[in-house]
């Protein structure tokens, strides 16, 4: 049975089992979460730690220096803000987003910047997998696909960007709570977390695409008081990205700086059916990066096509449509693992694949092993995470 959105109702028989087994499952529930996101980090750093003797074995390997193991390609652009603010970085440094060094802000005058960053991505990764884990059981009310996603989003090929200090994780909770919020119709909610998000992340506006669907289906018959929330939900992703420009405009006296730089950095538009055919002859011709980008366009691919799977509201799935697609319209599409790593449906459309415990069980072995791989080739320069 399903409700008037199309998720699964509750049951009695659901209710009871809670009431039977509920302890126990909560603390299985917790425990996977537990479990995955302290297996991520230990996988990260040790890799981390061991890239230097291990990089003798490759040819072109470049290790990085001690200085920038910990803080190597985004991370050392969220350290500069956070030390020098704006003002102090380059004009490439505009294409990051304030809102991760702003939440780190009050912790790095006790701890330092560097510390403060990682502490940031590690706690909201954690509440970043919980989340991505309580959407799809919302969602799906398939307790076993919740934890795959738990599990899978935990210890990602990509996931070295929810270890080091990436804004990752801070985009995973906000996104992942903000779609929960959203299902529930939860308006206020949405608002805030909507705002937050496209103030981290400039992707965070494609918000507007579930929560303009949610609004459609919700708005005949409320009252005129909820109308105003509704408005105020879809117009929050816009207003936080308007208010990046702003803040870009009022310190550079460009406000399209993070455009001008993202467009150089992507090498302009290009419609994504072009961008992932390109990438074989390329990856062919001796390009690593862009073999690991084919690699990451096909397991989303694979994931858009998964969320027909299972049950999902249209609004999930059209996040996750939105969100590959722009991810892929780019003639350089380097670190496409980690945006779809925190756009949780396309995660679920992906798990629903692994429905058999040997087919799970291979995925776990070939998400762990590219864990690894993804991490030394960062720390050798030979691909950008």
């Amino acid at each position: 049975m399903t409700d008037r959105r199309g998720l699964p109702a509750p049951t009695a028989l659901s209710g009871a089992r809670w009431n039977t087994c509920g302890t126990i499952d909560a603390t299985r529930w917790w425990l996977t979460i537990l479990g995955t996101w302290a297996a991520g980090r230990l996988i990260v750093l040790i890799s981390i730690l061991l890239s230097p003797r291990l990089a003798t074995f490759v040819p072109k390997a470049v290790p990085l220096g001690m200085d920038l193991r910990w803080r190597a390609w985004d991370a050392l652009w969220y350290e500069r803000m956070l030390t020098l603010g704006w003002d102090g970085v380059s004009p490439e440094g505009y294409r990051f987003f304030p809102g991760y060094p702003l939440t780190a802000e009050p912790l790095a005058i006790l701890f330092g910047s560097l510390v403060a960053l990682f502490m940031v991505n590690w706690l909201t990764a954690l509440g970043g997998i919980a989340l991505a884990g309580e959407l799809t059981k919302r969602t799906t009310n398939d307790d076993a696909l919740a934890r795959r996603v738990i599990v899978l989003t935990g210890i990602f090929p990509a996931a070295m960007a929810l270890v080091l200090p990436y804004s990752e994780g801070l985009a995973l909770l906000l996104i992942a709570a903000a779609l929960i919020s959203l299902l529930g119709h939860r308006w206020r909610w949405v608002t805030a977390l909507g705002l937050s998000a496209s103030v981290v992340r400039p992707t965070g506006v494609l918000l507007v695409v579930p929560v303009g669907i949610e609004l459609w289906r919700a708005w005949p018959g409320t009252t005129a008081r909820s109308r105003t929330a509704m408005l105020a939900a879809i117009a929050a992703p816009v207003i936080g990205l308007i208010g990046v420009f702003t803040w870009v405009g009022v310190a550079s006296g460009d406000w399209g700086l993070p455009f001008s730089v993202q467009r150089q950095i992507r090498g302009g538009f290009l419609d994504p059916v072009r961008a992932v055919a390109q990438l074989p002859g390329e990856a062919l011709g001796g390009n690593l990066s862009d073999g690991v980008n084919l690699i990451f366009a096909l397991l989303l691919l694979a994931g858009a096509a998964g969320m027909w799977r299972v049950t999902l509201p249209a609004s999930l799935r059209a996040f996750g449509i939105v969100s590959l697609v722009v991810a892929l319209s780019a003639n350089n599409i380097d670190s496409i693992g980690r945006y779809g790593m925190v756009t949780t449906p396309l995660i679920i459309g992906l798990c629903a694949w692994l429905d058999r415990r040997w087919v799970y069980a291979g995925a776990l072995a070939i998400s762990t092993s590219g864990l690894v791989a993804m991490t030394l080739a960062a720390q050798w320069s030979l691909v950008v995470p």
